[in-house]
């Protein structure tokens, strides 16, 4: 009845056991669950969320869609930062199907992850960090299976990575193998950290 309030006992519960918390508002596994995005529900969600908050409690990140238009995120982003949350999510799973999909689950209902996300979760990023322009820090998510593909999204704007169904694909090694490559990359283009390539890529390249 009261979707806002759950999310507030979450937080309270979890906060002493975590090292962040992420409000996720965006699966497209729960029904109605989308329509926090909006404006008035989520000032509602992160106005409550910033008052249960305790002092010195983890950092609070909220994760999107990638289905978003460029108006959309940039409302989203400005609520993020009206509301003190720390970092934004981009992107969830989608809702879409390609038409490159071959497996006979195409249709199934739910959200769409992997490979076929990843020119959706790209776009996402690049919207998310026009409309932040370097205000609130973003963490790149949907895709990501490689150093390559974890260096685009930090030089598109994100400060760090999820992956998730490549760990499925390769396993815990592929933790590794995606830090020595971005390491190798970030030394090839004299970058010291991830924190000074995050945001250099040319829009173009975005």
């Amino acid at each position: 009845q009261d979707r806002a309030a759950d999310y507030v006992t979450g937080l309270r519960r979890l906060s002493p056991l975590a090292d962040y918390l992420t409000a996720n508002i965006s699966s497209p596994n729960t029904p109605g669950l989308r329509a926090l995005q909006g404006r008035a529900a989520l000032d509602d969600l992160l106005g409550r969320l910033a008052q249960a908050r305790a002092p010195g409690g983890p950092p609070l990140f909220l994760k999107v869609a990638p289905d978003l238009d460029a108006a959309e995120m940039a409302m989203i982003v400005e609520a993020a930062l009206a509301h003190g949350v720390d970092a934004l999510i981009v992107s969830n799973t989608t809702l879409d199907r390609p038409e490159t999909l071959r497996s006979p689950f195409a249709g199934e209902a739910g959200g769409l992850s992997g490979a076929a996300l990843k020119p959706k979760a790209r776009r996402a990023l690049a919207l998310a960090a026009q409309a932040a322009q370097g205000r609130l820090p973003l963490i790149a998510a949907g895709g990501i299976d490689s150093g390559a593909e974890a260096y685009a999204r930090i030089r598109a704007g994100a400060s760090a990575v999820q992956i998730y169904s490549a760990l499925v694909y390769e396993g815990p090694g592929l933790v590794a193998r995606i830090r020595r490559d971005l390491a190798a990359r970030l030394r090839a283009d004299g970058f010291s950290s991830v924190a000074e390539a995050a945001g250099t890529a040319p829009l173009t390249e975005r």
